[in-house]
């Protein structure tokens, strides 16, 4: 409950959202991903564990962004100038494995507007919201390094007397697919799409005639430097018109956007953005530049808890040790070598001390182990995510492991078969560049032979 206070708390202070790139209404092309995972506007093919609520909170401010027209009585060329403060509050749940669902309420704040004759011009009569929009995004493939999701979201304009949008306009649809690949440090991410919309008619007496479908796409590129816990993010993003249409402004309907920004971590569930961009194509609602910054801020999971020991063989589905009850036979046929994951639930945060719960975790997978056939060796690995020094990583790596194996030997395994190797953050098997990484990049994995 107090979490939904705040959410709406951040929604009435700032009334604003987004969701992918140019896929908001026509003032805007800088529209930050509702889930924060990986990049800012691009999404990547990660999804929300289910249970896992994110709130983003963005402001950004944009130089000479709105259309400039001809005077149409005189034909002079007005010398137009602007600036626009808007904001972004996005919301996104993890709804099941590889679903995930949000919200975003995007707004302007304040505009600044200087011409030196009266004629036609794009701009706001009032500040307020501008759309409500929502998202689902369902993760269709994926393996250790890259993943391929399907997006899909709607727009509800908001603005009266929107000429871009026309009269009696209905809202928008935009579908598209997100790719991703993560090689080392570098991470690639690529949107491609099409947005379909329902354009009204034409406002009486205004030189724009209201935009048909486009195709849109953006391609993000990010590099971690795990020591300092920062991302740089570099991305390009935007828009073609399915059809031409003539247009009177002095800008293109075609639009292409560069970003470049930084996202680091202030504590394990909160991260900070900070970034500027500028125009590629002098298009619709690009800017001669902006400066942005924002916040994402995870919590849960709420209402779903994850497999807290992951049994993995080889050429078979993950599964959860609970469900290899004692009536399970063996899994046949025998692996040489299965592996199980614990996520950090084993331990206090930043510490190498069990958490009460830990105990019945783990005499689970000594009443596993000791079923026929026996173990012959169990290797347990200590991993961790990349914050912090790699030889503080790597101790406590060592004093995690070993302290699950006192217990293991405490509930009856042999000392001599039980061995503890610290790893540090040398084998991640997530991203670290996100939350979510991070968390099941914190593990411990044992190696069992039998």
């Amino acid at each position: 409950m107090k979490f939904i206070k705040i959410v709406l708390s951040f929604s009435l202070l700032f009334s604003a959202s987004a969701q992918a790139n140019v896929v908001g209404v026509n003032t805007q092309n800088f529209n930050p991903t509702n889930d924060g995972l990986d990049f800012v506007t691009v999404h990547s093919s990660k999804t929300l564990t289910p249970g896992l609520f994110n709130l983003g909170v963005f402001l950004n401010f944009a130089v000479n962004t709105l259309p400039n027209y001809e005077d149409i009585t005189t034909q002079k060329r007005t010398n137009f100038n602007d600036s626009l403060v808007s904001s972004d509050v996005n919301f996104a749940v993890g709804l099941l494995t590889n679903w995930e669902v949000g919200l975003s309420i995007p707004a302007l704040l304040s505009q600044s507007v200087e011409s030196d004759v009266a004629a036609a011009s794009g701009q706001f009569e009032n500040t307020g919201l501008t759309e409500f929009r929502l998202m689902t995004k369902l993760r269709v493939w994926s393996n250790q390094n890259s993943g391929v999701a399907l997006v899909g979201s709607s727009n509800f304009n908001q603005i009266e007397d929107d000429p871009f949008a026309g009269e009696g306009a209905g809202p928008t649809f935009n579908f598209e697919i997100a790719a991703d690949r993560q090689v080392g440090p570098i991470q690639i991410g690529i949107n491609a799409g099409y947005r379909l919309r329902s354009p009204g008619t034409q406002l009486l007496d205004i030189p724009v005639v209201p935009m048909g479908d486009q195709y849109i796409g953006s391609l993000a590129v990010s590099y971690l430097l795990a020591n300092l816990d920062v991302k740089i993010i570099g991305e390009l993003f935007g828009s073609v018109p399915v059809d031409s249409q003539a247009e009177f402004s002095d800008r293109e309907l075609s639009t292409l956007e560069a970003l470049v920004g930084l996202k680091t971590d202030l504590t394990p569930s909160l991260a900070w953005h900070l970034g500027g961009g500028t125009e590629v194509i002098h298009g619709t609602s690009s800017p001669d530049w902006r400066v942005y910054t924002g916040l994402n801020w995870v919590v849960g999971p709420v209402f779903s808890e994850p497999q807290e020991v992951i049994v993995k063989v080889k050429d078979q589905p993950l599964r959860a040790l609970e469900d290899l009850d004692a009536t399970d036979a063996y899994i046949d046929p025998p692996a040489e070598v299965e592996s199980f994951i614990a996520r950090d639930i084993l331990f206090e945060f930043n510490s190498d001390r069990l958490r009460p719960t830990a105990a019945a975790k783990l005499q689970k997978l000594v009443d596993y182990l000791m079923r026929t056939p026996v173990y012959s060796m169990v290797t347990v690995e200590g991993h961790t995510d990349s914050i912090g020094k790699r030889s503080y990583n790597l101790e406590l790596s060592q004093r995690r492991a070993s302290r699950v194996r006192q217990a293991l030997v405490s509930m009856g395994l042999e000392s001599q078969k039980v061995r503890a190797i610290g790893y540090g953050a040398s084998r991640p098997i997530a991203n670290n560049g996100n939350f979510q990484g991070r968390a099941m990049n914190r593990r411990v994995e044992f190696q069992v032979q039998r």
